[in-house]
């Protein structure tokens, strides 16, 4: 990466822009966008990943601090100077499923301790990392893609979007308190470089892992179930947006065009040279992340612009460089 970066006008003060779960999959993409931008200083800080986040403070315009957010103490110190807070540090899904207690603590519990540390220091603005599985469990082919102003039925959740909704929730209640103003940002499924151990975006490095040792490959979804796929820097330019725009006490989709697996698997098994009929999926298991990208497209003016063989190609060469 490119160690310049362009100044602000001398009339205009950067943004300083507090990104929490800063080590992790999105957040390390998101603090080296913002080290671009010269709207924005950033603070990264995580409860783990100390190496990565050792190496996001070495980028220009970028401190790092470890801390855990269940530490009030700790939130406050941080939040203290803050203009703008981005809100990613999470039990994600599948931990949430194996420690639901601990996904209550971080992704409930110190999502409250943050808001109110942000309204006693003023904080203008949170950007949440909220997630599109607030909307179940997308059992349905046929219905419209789920739009953020339109009732749902709130079934079919699992214990990692009832935290997000809590969250959701709370975001509203302190802005109406006089805390400060918000966007949550529902992610679709994420895919790219620095993937998650555990995560969906594992089992393009499992369908590597697979083809590259000439065993079967398997995938845990039907061939027709559909997912709002969606790259990992696509979501972290979604999140600069919401950073520096006016749009304001909303929830907001950034999630992909809807891909079959089939077409998302067997892409990436044609472009490793492999027979992508020779992919066995689990046509029991189904799911179709329909989802409006129409909020995303008129209040952030984004349009996710990774096509899916570069995205795929991201993968393939990230997993390589780490062979």
């Amino acid at each position: 990466m490119d160690s310049t970066r362009p100044t602000s006008p001398p009339d205009e003060r950067p943004q300083r822009v507090l990104v929490t779960g800063a080590a992790g999959f999105v957040g390390s993409h998101v603090v080296e966008l913002l080290a671009t931008d010269p709207r924005a200083e950033v603070v990264a800080t995580d409860a783990g990943g100390e190496s990565r986040l050792n190496e996001l403070g070495e980028l220009d315009g970028v401190s790092a601090h470890l801390a855990d957010l269940r530490d009030p103490s700790a939130i406050a110190s941080l939040v203290a100077d803050a203009d703008v807070v981005i809100h990613l540090a999470a039990v994600r899904t599948q931990a949430s499923a194996a420690r639901p207690r601990d996904a209550h603590d971080v992704n409930v519990g110190a999502t409250y301790d943050l808001l109110t540390a942000a309204r006693n220091a003023d904080t203008k603005r949170v950007v949440l990392g909220s997630s599109h599985t607030v909307y179940g469990s997308f059992q349905d082919p046929h219905r419209e893609p789920f739009a953020e102003d339109h009732p749902w039925p709130c079934s079919g959740i699992n214990m990692y979007a009832a935290t997000k909704l809590a969250g959701e929730a709370y975001l509203e209640a302190f802005a109406s308190a006089g805390g400060p103003d918000y966007v949550a940002l529902r992610l679709g499924t994420i895919y790219g470089p620095r993937s998650s151990p555990g995560s969906n975006a594992t089992l393009m490095t499992d369908l590597i892992t697979a083809i590259r040792a000439g065993t079967t490959p398997t995938i845990p979804w039907a061939s027709t179930a559909q997912h709002g796929l969606i790259h990992v820097d696509d979501v972290a330019e979604a999140i600069r947006r919401a950073v520096f725009s006016d749009a304001t006490r909303m929830p907001i989709n950034v999630s992909g065009l809807p891909r079959t697996s089939k077409e998302i698997y067997g892409t990436l098994a044609d472009m490793l040279g492999a027979d992508p009929n020779s992919i066995v999926f689990d046509e029991n298991r189904t799911r179709y992340q329909l989802v409006s990208q129409a909020r995303l497209k008129q209040v952030l003016d984004f349009t996710p612009a990774v096509s899916l063989e570069d995205g795929l190609r991201s993968v393939i060469d990230w997993f390589d460089a780490q062979s």
